[in-house]
């Protein structure tokens, strides 16, 4: 059901930008972490978007990797695996930076 909230938010922000200008398509990105399905996105947005001017738009989902610093020598990685350590320093200290969202990136518009 969070995907209903987010999609909201998504189709809000389109909205706003397109400025009453048809929406052709969205184009999303996905980490690689996030647990956010396209499937249930792509419903909600096509019931928000009807009788809308971006009812018929197209949403495109790009995965992205996720970013990963370590607390011990402040690194920034991309993990390669599930058992996550840091790259330089073998710490298991570890924050997420990014790639357990999803964000808007551009609306192509006519």
């Amino acid at each position: 059901m969070h995907e209903l909230n987010l999609t909201q938010t998504l189709f809000e922000t389109t909205m706003r930008y397109a400025e009453k200008r048809q929406v052709k398509q969205v184009n999303l990105l996905i980490g690689e972490f996030s647990d956010e399905r396209e499937d249930s996105i792509r419903f909600y947005w096509d019931e928000l978007a009807k009788g809308t001017s971006a009812q018929g738009s197209q949403l495109l989902f790009q995965r992205v990797d996720a970013e990963m610093q370590c607390l011990a020598c402040e690194l920034v990685f991309h993990p390669k695996d599930a058992l996550v350590a840091c790259p330089t320093c073998g710490s298991r200290h570890l924050k997420l930076v990014s790639g357990d969202d999803v964000r808007l990136a551009s609306i192509d518009v006519e």
